[in-house]
């Protein structure tokens, strides 16, 4: 399971605000496994999807299963309690989330079948709150 990062540099930042024509900059193509999920469209994504895929993953496939994740969680997202009166500062942080740019892969995946690892893959995008496409290894 994906767990908060440990050290960081600044504690509270503004929510980040992505522009819809925004690309990615790194990222681009699959390297490592044979086949990833590209976005194709701006969004954010908390620790909560991580852990969902991850556990998806490793519950259709068992141990069979390469996965890297080309993205961390950078943005801590902070919140304030309920039924709290205006002013007192920035809330605590609530969440960790990481900005999505379009044409991002978002996770590789590897060491299995093609049919197991489509199959797999089409139930992750489904999960996902952006929309993805599954896309093969270039050599």
């Amino acid at each position: 399971m994906k767990e908060f990062p440990k050290t960081f540099k600044y504690g509270r930042v503004f929510r980040v605000k992505l522009r819809k024509d925004e690309k990615a900059k790194n990222f681009l193509n699959v390297n490592f496994f044979e086949y990833g999920l590209k976005a194709l469209e701006n969004g954010k994504i908390t620790i909560k999807h991580l852990n969902s895929i991850t556990r998806l993953l490793k519950k259709l496939f068992k141990k069979n299963i390469s996965i890297k994740y080309n993205i961390s969680l950078l943005t801590p997202v902070t919140k304030k309690p309920l039924e709290t009166r205006m002013g007192k500062g920035k809330g605590e942080r609530d969440h960790w989330e990481c900005s999505l740019r379009k044409g991002c892969v978002i996770i590789e995946v590897g060491n299995l079948g093609i049919n197991d690892l489509k199959y797999g893959l089409n139930l992750v995008s489904d999960r996902l709150p952006v929309l993805t496409k599954i896309v093969k290894i270039t050599y």
